[in-house]
Formats: structure tokens, sequence, C-alpha cells
């Protein structure tokens, strides 16, 4: 009866198996499975299959291998009615490909790889290129000139040359070199955020610093030309730009041309030698926040200046920049109620009479802290795929310079904002745990069995610049539904919310061959056994002895068990599964004496399976186990 049931349920199943496809594939009656679409997916092509990106988190395929195509580039669940992604928060995009960019009060949204190749003087001082595997995927905010921090709500102070350090200082110069034969049109010069009028190639020396001196970013320049009296000639022209009131090693003046004709324009600093004469040279003046004498509000950016400092005009005289480079007075050493550099620092009173703070302290009295840093999540490159380098709060959260401590921007967390905060509410869902990439690498496998991969373990490679930054859930495994349910039943999806479907065999594929695998155990004494099959443990072996004597399996014949030492050896073991919970004991039923006694248990074994076949059966052993014991009764 059982087998006309289970034939003809297999029969219908295999007569609808494929149907039409629900017309988004072609069904082949040879396997009787449809080939969908692209697009689409599912036995019957019945589900929308949703876009794939770069995986966020994954478990690393090899050494160093990592961030392979995931659906919704795993972060991010799939709807398989729409084809839609509902991404993590902090992520967007068809695919959830993409780190959301900050809201930038002050500024706009650009990518690492258009970071790289920025340059603007402000945020990014390297025209470079950038192509690892995040450099389309995270965003980040290119500040305006005057604004700072990963979301550009901050201010900058004005920067300048401390007054008290003037030996061996010199401006900084840069050149211009245009040659320029029967040309027309206009060029424009481009510094720190700022565009020039339109300069036209026969522009004089004044017309060429009042263009520049118009800039916000420029405080004050001298210009010279090596021969003529226009910027550029039929023989060239270099103009030697001298920053006479901007301290420090400064960006180089960009050009935008839209000069015809003949012509050659180009730009030379840092020692460069102009190609029509004169040399540039580097500033060695300093370009500090508030001239290194006083403190920064970065809600502000106004400086607070210590006692006999004020304003300056960006050479040392009193001005209007706000830079506290102006010496007023005789200075003395930064004092915070009676103490020299409130106590965290030292002051040299003989010359500088400025404090050098104690770590983790800075600023003019050293009254504030250093926040943590860690490798940037946003920045641009340094030469090509280098960038991450090391920022406070990572460039993801801002820095409280009273307590040293970082306020992380929403989904990121740790001390320096340096950890990609794992999805889910609690983490994980509260069905698994929290690890970074080099641990979950560790855990990563293939058909069960660790495959050894390693993530993170070369220092300062860039590829693997995120192994112990960007965490993902390792979900629980094995979570047991009971013994018809489905034997195994994972949690997973990037946040562990959803659980797998229990999976076997295709009984329409022929010519398979089932593993095979053996166990042997010898045990001495009472105690637990544990058996492992892959990654999964149980310890539901045990072995007990009776009146100082072991019951224990000597061998095994033609499906029967022989009791040793104490029992009778053509005594057989029985089985006796437990309906409950799907474990089977065994025991011997005579003692060498030749009386039945009541059953020793032996030992206890458990079988779980994902085949529900196997469940089946399992199922009918049982009752039929236990219809043989009440007729026995």
């Amino acid at each position: 009866m059982w087998k006309v049931v289970l034939a003809a349920a297999a029969t219908a199943a295999a007569a609808n198996l494929c149907d039409s496809c629900n017309g988004n594939g072609v069904c082949s009656t040879a396997t009787r499975r449809c080939s969908c679409f692209a697009g689409y997916t599912g036995p019957r092509c019945e589900y929308v299959a949703c876009p794939t990106g770069n995986a966020w988190w994954d478990f690393a395929s090899a050494v160093d291998t990592a961030h392979a195509p995931a659906t919704c580039s795993n972060m991010g669940l799939c709807s398989s009615t729409t084809g839609v992604c509902t991404c993590n928060a902090g992520f967007t995009g068809a695919a959830c490909e993409f780190m959301a960019c900050p809201a930038c009060q002050s500024g706009h949204c650009i990518s690492m790889r258009d970071a790289a190749a920025a340059n603007d003087g402000i945020n990014f001082f390297t025209s470079t290129s950038y192509s690892l595997w995040d450099a389309d995927k995270i965003f980040g905010c290119q500040c305006s000139y005057g604004y700072t921090g990963y979301d550009c709500s901050q201010r900058t102070c004005p920067a300048g040359d401390d007054p008290l350090t003037t030996t061996g200082q010199s401006p900084e110069v840069q050149l211009l070199n245009c040659l320029c034969n029967g040309c027309t049109g206009y060029f424009a010069l481009y510094y720190q955020g700022f565009l020039t009028a339109n300069i036209a190639p026969s522009a004089t020396v004044t017309q060429l610093a009042d263009a520049l001196l118009a800039l916000t970013s420029i405080h004050g320049i001298t210009v010279t030309f090596s021969s003529g009296t226009t910027v550029c000639s039929p023989t060239g022209t270099t103009a030697s730009i001298t920053f006479t009131k901007n301290g420090g090693s400064l960006p180089l003046i960009q050009i935008r041309s839209v000069l015809s004709g003949t012509n050659v324009i180009t730009l030379g600093s840092k020692g460069e030698v102009g190609t029509y004469g004169g040399t540039s040279a580097a500033g060695t003046t300093e370009g500090l926040p508030c001239s290194g004498r006083g403190d920064c509000n970065p809600a502000t950016g106004i400086c607070t200046c210590v006692p006999g400092f004020s304003s300056s005009d960006g050479a040392g005289n009193a001005g209007k920049l706000g830079d506290c480079g102006f010496n007023t007075a005789v200075p003395s050493c930064p004092m915070v109620l009676g103490k020299i550099c409130n106590n965290q620092g030292s002051c040299d009173a003989t010359t500088q009479y400025r404090c050098a703070c104690n770590p983790p302290y800075t600023g003019a009295y050293c009254t504030n802290l250093l926040c943590p840093t860690g490798a940037a999540w946003f920045d641009g490159a340094s030469a090509t795929n280098t960038a991450h380098a090391v920022a406070p709060c990572s460039n993801r959260g801002i820095c409280n310079p009273s307590t040293g401590t970082c306020t992380c921007q929403a989904g990121f967390t740790g001390a320096a904002c340096d950890l990609l905060a794992c999805p889910g509410s609690p983490a994980c869902s509260g069905q698994g745990s929290c690890k970074t990439m080099q641990q979950l690498a560790a855990l990563s496998s293939s058909n069960g069995v660790l495959i050894g991969a390693t993530y993170g373990t070369i220092p300062n490679y860039a590829p693997t610049w995120d192994y112990n930054k960007i965490q993902g859930c390792y979900c629980q495994k094995n979570f047991y539904m009971g013994p018809y349910v489905g034997a195994v039943n994972d949690f997973q999806a990037y946040d562990c919310s959803a659980r797998s479907c229990a999976f076997g065999d295709d009984p329409y594929l022929s010519g398979t061959v089932d593993e095979q695998q053996q166990i042997s155990c010898t045990a001495d004494g009472d105690g637990p056994a544990s058996s492992r099959i892959r990654r999964f443990g149980y310890s539901d072996f045990w072995w007990w002895r009776h009146d100082g004597l072991q019951c224990h399996w000597s061998c095994y014949n033609s499906s029967i068990y022989v009791c040793s030492r104490k029992f009778a050896a053509a005594d057989r073991v029985r089985q006796r599964p437990d309906a409950v919970d799907g474990d089977t004991d065994d025991y011997c039923d005579r003692d060498n004496s030749g009386h039945k006694g009541e059953p020793r248990m032996l030992g206890s074994w458990r079988l779980r399976s994902d085949s529900r076949t196997l469940q089946l059966l399992r199922l009918l052993f049982e009752l039929g186990w236990l219809w043989q014991r009440g007729h026995a009764r």
C-alpha cells in the first residue's frame, strides 16, 4: 500500500515538474528540468532573479581572494517575486553594490576611483589611478574650500606661518611656461577650489597677478616674467609666481586652457627649472592651523589665540586672516590654571614658547585629546592602487577633541569607526556571530570541509586592506527541527534572517554514486566519544560498565550484533528506535547464564539526514517496531 501511494505521488510530481516553465524558460523532457531565460530562476522559472555585485563580505575562496559576485552584493535581501534587492541601511544601488555617500553638507559625493584622479588641492593632492574591488563601490565627500570632515560638516581654521620660526624659511615659487605663436583664445588657472577669470595670452604681469589675487584661496603673490611683457609669446615666456602669504609646501596651480593655434603651456614646481628661465621652489614656511599659536574650533573655523598672538596678514604683520600669526607681545609658555602646558607637555621658554604635548594630548595648551585612528574608509590614493591611509576616526566619524572620542557615521563601529557594523538588529538577527573578513576566511569550506583559506595575512597588502574592517555574519548551523521535519535547518542570508530549505538528490539523475564513509571506534571504560562528519559533530556515542564488566560491540556480521564477555556469544543486540527524538538504543538481552534479564543499554546513535526518503523509511521502521512490540504483548 505504501509503495502504491508513493509511486503515484512520484508520477504526479514528474508530470508537473516542468509544465510550461511559466513562459520564462524551456523544459527538457529528458531531464524534466526547466532551462530558465536570463533573469529568471527556480525549478519552474517562477522566480525573478535579483542583480548581483561584488560581495561586500564573503568567505575567501583562496588565499587573499574574496569579494566574489553575489546576489544583492551580499548586503541585501532578494525578493524572488519582483527581483528587487532590499538593501541594508547605508547601502544603495540595484544590487546594493554602493556604500551610500554621507550627507555631504558642504561638498559633493565621488567614488574612490574619482578621488584618486581629483587632485583638487583641498582634499586630494595627487592625480593617480585606483582600480581595486572597491574603486566604484565606496563613496565619500569631496569638501569645498574651508570645510572638512567625512561629511564636510566641520570648518577648517586659517593656516599660517609661526611668527617665531623664521630662520632658513622661504616662500613657494611656481612657474607658468607659455609658448604661443599666432594663437588665440584664453586660459584660466585653478587653485584650491577656485578658478580665475579668463586670461588672454597677451596678459601683462599685473593682469596675471590680479587674476590670481582674486581667488579666495590665495592671500598674496608676486609675479615676474623671464622675458617680454606678455604671459605668452612666440619665443616663450616663463612667469614666476611667488606665494608671499600662503605658508607651507603648496599644491600646484592647475591650467584650464582653450588656446588655439600653435601653443605649449605648462607648469613647474618643487625645484623644476623653467622652460624659458627661472626656477621653482617648494615653500619651507609653515602652514599650521592657527599658525601653531592657537586652538581651532572645528564647529566655527575660528582660532582662539594664546596670549601674545593675534590675526595676521599671512606675512607676520597684523591682518585679518584670523590665523594667530602676528606676535603682539613678549611671548610666554601657555598655561592652564597656573599649569604650564596643562602639565601634559613641555615648553621651551627661551625661543619657541610653544607646548610639545605628551600623547594623546594636543593643542596649544595640551588640553585637547587626539582621537583614535584607523585605515580610512574613503580617501584619495597616494599612488596607483594605494589608498586607505590612516586617518582619525577612519574618516567615517567626527572627532571630539575634548574627550578624544569618535562619533561614528551610522553603520560603523569601533573606537576609531574602523569596523563596518554587522547587519541586522540585533547583529546577525541574533542567529549568528559577527566576524571580520579574516575570521570568515578561516571558516571558508568546500562541501563542508575547511579549505584553509586566509585573508589579510600579508602586511600592508593593498587588495586586502579590509581584512579586519569589513564584518559579516557567520550564521548558526545545524539547527535541529526534529526527526521528521528536516534534519538540519541552517540560518542564512546576509543578516541570518532566513532559513535554508531541505535539499537532496535529484530523483531523475542516473549514473550517480552514493558517498560511503566508514567509522571505526574502540573504547576503554565509560564515557563519551564524539563523531564528526565534515564540520558537524555529535557526542551521541556512550559506553557503560555493568557489574564491573563492559558491554560493547565486538563484531558485526550479517546484520547481527554480538555481545561479548559476560554476554552469550549468540545473543543479538536489539535496536530500539525512539519515536520521539530519533535516537536508536542498542541492548544486550541475555547474560552468560542463559537467563533472560533486564535489557542493558549498550550504546546510542542518531541518524540525521536531509533525505526525505531516509526519514520516511526511518518512520516506517519505527512504526513497524512499535507494532511488533505491541503485538508481542
